[in-house]
């Protein structure tokens, strides 16, 4: 019951933001670029295959170039504010490739349909394509520059970082094969990016 509540109470805010002298205008868009990992840390506790228990936690400064691209719709929630849904297929490690369910604010201080500033936090769910699909998390954190086009078209030009959570397949150091789940106690890994990217608003 009381999810329901919480539910019926997020659909209702922008009907009263609009109320309150605001305006309600959908929002489509599409948004790719080139993103650059380059930080890897995790966190492993798990009995090997000796029966002795092996503790790591560890920091990678690596570089690693990949893609990405989304699709999102959304809500103008009057004039300087849009709220998205966002979702594609981004690439966050070697040969390692997620599908985002993201949430984004985006902020634009002369006007959603002006030059100007614009700014932007994202946090989501992060769905692998391949082996290790354990769901994960995204945040994002991101500014830039946006040119408006023509009425209600925009490009903005964007500069954001990214962390991204994961599972690892853990190697036993003795038999070169994963270990069991039952002898995992932690399995974490943390990415860090960042990301040059162009978005087109409708």
């Amino acid at each position: 019951m009381k999810k329901i509540l919480l539910i019926l109470i997020v659909m209702t805010l922008p009907f009263a933001y609009a109320r309150a002298g605001g305006f309600l205008r959908p929002s489509f868009g599409l948004e790719w670029g080139y993103t650059g990992t380059f930080l890897r840390t995790w966190q492993h506790n798990f009995i090997c295959n000796e029966g002795y228990r092996i503790i790591e936690d560890d920091t990678v400064w690596r570089y690693f170039s990949n893609g990405m691209i989304e699709a999102n719709v959304g809500l103008d929630l009057g004039s300087k504010v849009n709220v998205s849904v966002y979702s594609g297929l981004a690439g966050v490690y070697f040969r390692r490739w997620m599908i985002p369910l993201e949430l984004r604010v985006r902020y634009c201080p002369s006007g959603l349909l002006n030059n100007g500033f614009i700014c932007y936090a994202g946090a989501g769910g992060m769905f692998p394509t391949t082996t290790r699909t354990d769901t994960n998390l995204g945040f994002k954190l991101g500014a830039g520059y946006r040119v408006s086009v023509f009425k209600s078209i925009s490009v903005d030009f964007l500069l954001s970082a990214h962390c991204t959570t994961d599972h690892d397949t853990i190697i036993d150091p003795d038999t070169k094969h994963s270990v069991p789940t039952l002898d995992i106690t932690v399995c974490g890994a943390q990415y860090t990016a960042l990301c040059a990217s162009i978005a087109i608003n409708f």
